[in-house]
């Protein structure tokens, strides 16, 4: 069996990038994988199977593994490593790997993993909670996700993506409410758990900085998870990044509009999360995500229930302030700010 070296776990929510940034990382020759996410190698073991345990959660903490099971586990992802060219590893026994690791679910099982990997590093990726969410509501409209096919107590009867706990109670909730919980209960899970972990052993990152600044991103995250920024990394991030595997269509600016009303209805419930996201931002030295509710006209034009006087309004309950007059007006519209909120002041 292999040595796993500070093994570096990425979390997140459902959608939020992380098989983008999973596929970029293992490029590094320094990192193994096992070839895709772990969740069946870990739910193949009767114990930790979601059928045993009722359909419950995708959830495992600390008290779902001991000495024996941590030995099994660990044999099974030794027995799985593949190098960043996807050949099965050669090596002795003992041989000391850095492995690369990332599924959704984790984000239900930090606990869990650090008593696996107790030497982890963690890497939490978060995106704009708006597209965020549209995403999942996309993934669910696709049905290319489906991970429990009649699921017992659903009576949409296919299930997709990860199964947080009391998921029960979203029978007969809108598709909108369903992707917002998801979202929530991931986000919430991964920040409660960090909490108990060492600064030192996790950082953040977002799916924003990730395209737009993958250079300084990737190399950032290289210099925190202690390995080096090779230069064909380095020549990767120089070039426009491929879509992801798991890609549904082909991102574009402002997408999230096409769910603009309904994503406007569970803003509200989602608020205290994305400000306990943005106090980890904050504590990171990165930028936040607005958690106010914006007028956007091209999302309330394409649902049609926007009046004239009610857009004025809203653009007069807002508050901007330190936008110079030039530049594009927070709101999202594509204005530039003396042209939209700017006008009215």
């Amino acid at each position: 069996m292999y040595h796993f070296d500070r093994p570096i776990i990425i979390l997140s929510a459902p959608r939020s990038g992380s098989t983008l940034l999973f596929e970029v990382l293992s490029k590094n020759n320094a990192l193994m994988t096992i070839g895709g996410e772990s969740h069946a190698l870990i739910e193949k073991i009767p114990s930790l199977n979601i059928a045993y345990r009722g359909f419950s959660s995708n959830a495992l903490n600390q008290q779902d593994i001991d000495i024996n099971l941590r030995q099994h586990l660990l044999q099974r992802f030794s027995d799985e490593m593949l190098d960043s060219e996807g050949q099965r590893a050669n090596s002795m026994a003992g041989t000391i790997f850095r492995f690369l690791e990332k599924t959704p679910k984790n984000s239900l099982r930090v606990d869990f993993l650090n008593v696996l990997f107790p030497d982890a590093l963690f890497i939490y990726l978060v995106r704009d909670p708006k597209e965020n969410i549209s995403s999942i509501m996309q993934a669910w409209q696709s049905n290319k996700f489906v991970t429990y096919p009649n699921l017992p107590g659903w009576n949409k009867r296919n299930w997709s993506l990860l199964l947080p706990e009391k998921w029960q109670t979203l029978n007969g909730e809108t598709l909108e409410s369903i992707a917002a919980f998801q979202w929530q209960e991931a986000n919430n899970a991964i920040i409660n758990s960090l909490k108990k972990i060492n600064s030192a052993r996790w950082c953040m990152v977002s799916y924003e900085q990730l395209v737009n600044q993958t250079e300084k991103t990737i190399e950032r995250l290289c210099h925190f998870s202690g390995i080096e920024f090779t230069e064909e990394l380095a020549q990767i991030c120089s070039q426009a990044l491929p879509h992801s595997r798991y890609t549904i269509s082909a991102p574009k600016a402002d997408k999230w509009l096409a769910n603009y009303s309904e994503i406007k209805k569970v803003w509200p419930s989602i608020e205290t999360t994305i400000c306990k996201i943005n106090q980890c931002l904050g504590k990171h030295g990165l930028p936040v995500f607005d958690s106010e509710w914006h007028y956007h006209e091209m999302g309330e034009s394409a649902t049609g229930i926007v009046k004239e006087s009610g857009a004025l309004n809203d653009k007069k309950d807002t508050n901007y302030k330190n936008v110079t007059r030039n530049s594009l007006c927070p709101c999202g519209s594509g204005k530039r700010f003396k042209q939209c909120h700017g006008a009215l002041r």
